[in-house]
């Protein structure tokens, strides 16, 4: 007999509703997967075979076919086990519940039947949504925020029998919710802006651009507080909406990097070295690079004239739409990647642009440059206090990846 179990497949931050159709049949003891699986979803046959195992459902002198559709789109993760396993489980005449049509399925599986977390659940939790299924099942992450959505219904279990309990109509017994998300109040930064002494131009210049979310550009002597103004700099920005948290997290999970606040905007600082396809995204199954990590918060590019020129030209992309696309030979993805970008180096002289109208110190004035007249702001400080000090900060506004405007100082 052949069972049909509802999980969630994705693509990028886009999830896909996918149809886990399983068949036990006499013949030889195996597990085939088709489909178009990739690496960790052939692997899901063992996975299975030994909780069925654990579960004393042994697949002795049985054949089991298992097909993920639709067949044309590539499957990747192991997001699907606990579907192959109830599939299985029913199709073999082991288990009697009924799989409910309006429902899915996504964990990993462990060797003694127990349900783990994997990387993009919380795509796959609003995608489940947008598809209009009622129940979601799938294992409990405690950092995963806090996600209420009306009609819908989630369901944390630990094991394959806690599934089959609560299908039956008991609750399992290792149900759990997700902590709430901490309050406004309750935030923490590591470093703080309001903590730096002095910098009065640069701090109003780096308050301007928080506001208006300009790109800045930094240009100065070492040891003169261009890494320290930028590293404070998400402190002054407000905390991410609750969209904004639930973006946060789902680029971190499928990157599977490391995810301290989900409610503060996200600060990177890649190194010079950095590979295009870490900063941009990229691999055979294309992952977000730096670019869409910094979303909804700053990149920084600390000493930008050690970059390559093929890492820089590939920033005009995001920089001009917010996002970045990735095509692959099986597949093409799209990354949010709207991002406050803050570059330091001894740049000056490749940066400034022609200006043909000069603004008062302050003053919010016109920057007009080979890239077309824009709005911008030109601030210019005149006697530094000592010659040894004097150091440039250019806070820079872009319609494109180009220059347009310029904030000068000297400290």
């Amino acid at each position: 007999m052949s069972v049909k179990v509802n999980s969630i497949g994705l693509k990028g931050l886009e999830g896909y509703l996918v149809q886990v159709e399983v068949q036990v049949m006499e013949g030889v003891e195996s597990v085939v997967i088709v489909g178009l699986p990739d690496t960790s979803v052939k692997e899901s046959r063992e996975r299975v075979l030994a909780a069925m195992h654990t579960m004393g459902h042994p697949l002795a002198d049985k054949k089991v076919i298992v097909n993920l559709s639709p067949a044309e789109q590539k499957k990747n993760g192991p997001l699907f086990d606990l579907a192959i396993a109830l599939g299985v489980l029913k199709s073999g005449g082991f288990v009697s519940v009924k799989l409910p049509s309006d429902a899915a399925f996504i964990g990993a599986l462990s060797l003694d039947g127990s349900i783990v977390p994997v990387q993009g659940m919380l795509s796959a939790i609003l995608a489940a949504k947008r598809l209009t299924l009622k129940t979601l099942y799938l294992p409990y992450d405690p950092n995963i925020p806090e996600v209420e959505l009306d009609g819908f219904h989630l369901v944390y279990v630990s094991s394959i029998q806690d599934v089959l309990d609560h299908l039956s109509g008991s609750q399992p017994f290792s149900f759990h919710r997700p902590s709430k998300i901490l309050e406004d109040h309750e935030i923490r930064y590591e470093r703080d802006f309001q903590q730096i002494i002095g910098h009065k131009f640069a701090k109003r210049t780096l308050e301007v651009a928080a506001a208006g979310f300009h790109h800045v550009m930094m240009d100065g002597p070492p040891g003169c507080g261009k890494s320290l103004l930028a590293e404070t700099f998400t402190s002054i920005l407000p905390p991410l909406s609750k969209e904004a948290q639930l973006e946060k997290v789902s680029l971190y999970q499928l990157a599977d990097a490391s995810n301290e606040s989900p409610f503060l905007p996200p600060f990177r600082s890649p190194h010079h070295s950095s590979s295009a396809v870490s900063i941009i995204g990229g691999g055979s199954n294309p992952k977000p690079g730096e670019v869409s990590l910094a979303h909804r918060g700053v990149l920084f590019l600390d000493e930008l004239a050690e970059f390559t020129k093929k890492t820089l030209d590939m920033l005009r992309q995001p920089l001009e739409n917010g996002k970045v696309t990735i095509s692959r030979a099986h597949s093409t993805v799209t990354y949010p990647a709207k991002f406050l970008f803050i570059g330091e180096g001894s740049m000056g002289t490749v940066l400034v642009l022609p200006i043909e109208q000069e603004a008062k110190v302050g003053e919010v004035g016109i920057a007009v440059g080979r890239t077309g007249t824009v709005p911008g702001f030109h601030l210019k400080l005149k006697n530094c206090h000592s010659a040894s000090s004097t150091s440039l900060i250019y806070a820079v506004s872009y319609s494109t990846i180009f220059f347009c405007s310029i904030l000068r100082y000297c400290c």
